[in-house]
């Protein structure tokens, strides 16, 4: 019978790795709570939506990315977003799951 314990997985996907103004940013792990907030930034219509999706993803304060192109951040979010979907739709996987058969 195929298994899967996803515990024993180290982990499912390559971190995804921002460089911004210079500094490295690692995101490791994605939770249904950081996508709820993103959501949430998102349904605000003001010029800071985009810094408050960033901070929920890079885990900093939205006012660190008060003097950075607009533009800039738009793109760097929307990386984050195609790759997070990609991820979950099973496109990009670390290492393709191999499910352990018992005999």
């Amino acid at each position: 019978m195929p298994k899967l314990n996803v515990d024993e997985q180290k982990s499912l996907f390559e971190p995804i790795e921002i460089v911004l103004e210079g500094k490295t940013y690692v995101i490791s792990k994605v939770t249904s709570e950081m996508i709820k907030e993103v959501t949430k930034a998102g349904e605000t219509n003001d010029i800071g939506t985009v810094s408050k999706q960033l901070s929920v993803f890079l885990n900093e304060k939205p006012e660190t990315f008060k003097d950075i192109d607009l533009r800039k951040l738009g793109a760097v979010v929307r990386f984050i977003s195609d790759t997070i979907t990609k991820q979950l739709e099973g496109t990009e996987p670390k290492n393709a799951l191999k499910a352990e058969e018992k005999k």
